[in-house]
């Protein structure tokens, strides 16, 4: 059975930036933006037509702004504070089977359906149900070795729609060191 195995711990900068930048943050900061946009856009159709009701979908735009901001800034910050054991040790667990999570307070797995997408960024790997609705970061400094690392990107690809970069090193079938055994 090919397994798998990343231990890392987050700490607040990089659990910040990873959440708001490809987390479900994202997705709604997208929708906030359209909705100013298409506020922004009526309120100068009607300026143009003349109609004094423009003042009002210019401050409709407005808000759409700024609550796009307060949610920006606030709401990862208040799950980093408010969600028990987040900055904990974890250890993620890849096989065959699905990931089993384990930290101080939680032990569980999920299977791989819940992670139907799986794609790569330079310090990171993103999984999710949806390409928009990303619910698992994995860390690359989290894989102990290369192994670990090319065993996870060869179960990505079995089990799900992975976009990963080609990486000789990574993707050979010729690494030395044998997997981390799950503890």
């Amino acid at each position: 059975m090919e397994q798998a195995t990343a231990e890392f711990t987050w700490d607040e900068a990089e659990y910040l930036r990873l959440t708001r930048k490809y987390g479900v943050s994202r997705m709604y900061m997208r929708n906030i933006a359209l909705g100013a946009a298409a506020a922004l856009g009526m309120g100068v159709a009607l300026t143009v037509l003349r109609i004094h009701a423009a003042f009002l979908l210019y401050l409709i735009a407005a808000v759409y702004l700024l609550y796009g901001r307060w949610y920006w800034k606030s709401v990862p910050r208040r799950v980093w504070r408010n969600v028990p054991g987040i900055e904990a040790p974890r250890r993620l667990v890849f096989t065959n089977d699905g990931i089993a999570t384990h930290t101080d307070a939680v032990d569980g797995s999920e299977e791989w359906d819940r992670y139907r997408y799986v794609a790569e960024r330079d310090d990171c790997y993103l999984l999710g149900q949806t390409r928009r609705m990303v619910s698992l970061f994995v860390p690359k400094r989290g894989f102990s070795s290369p192994r670990d690392e090319a065993a996870f990107r060869t179960l990505a690809r079995s089990f799900s729609q992975a976009l990963l970069e080609p990486n000789s090193q990574l993707d050979g079938s010729s690494l030395d060191t044998p997997p981390t055994s799950s503890r």
